[in-house]
């Protein structure tokens, strides 16, 4: 049930945003160049730019960016939970290991009695 209302409020929200979008676009707005500036003082007095790119390929870009996140901070927790799984399962198998290996000590000095 969780999962579908978290869904169902995220196409809701992307919904709007879509519609936010599409109610604003025209070709000024949407061709509108960007250009990035990077500067570092010490490192690059002169700065770096890119070259323009249109604000509508930023915005594609930076969403697919953000989708692709959001599907590796998901799937990040049941990576942890496997890696701790299989953590456990070797514990397991080395405690099994030792048991028999007690088990059969146990059971040679009993037939030696």
């Amino acid at each position: 049930m969780k999962r579908f209302i978290f869904a169902l409020v995220m196409a809701l929200l992307f919904f709007t945003l879509l519609n936010f979008v599409y109610c604003n676009l025209d070709r000024e707005t949407f061709a509108y160049p960007v250009i990035f500036k990077f500067y570092i003082p010490v490192v690059l007095p002169n700065g770096i730019q890119s070259v323009p790119l249109p604000l509508g390929f930023v915005l594609l870009i930076t969403f697919c960016l953000g989708m692709i996140a959001i599907a590796l901070m998901e799937a990040l927790p049941s990576l942890y939970k496997t890696l701790e799984l299989r953590a456990k399962n070797k514990k397991i198998r080395e405690l099994e290991r030792e048991l028999n290996v007690a088990r059969q000590l146990a059971g040679v000095e009993k037939n030696k009695s």
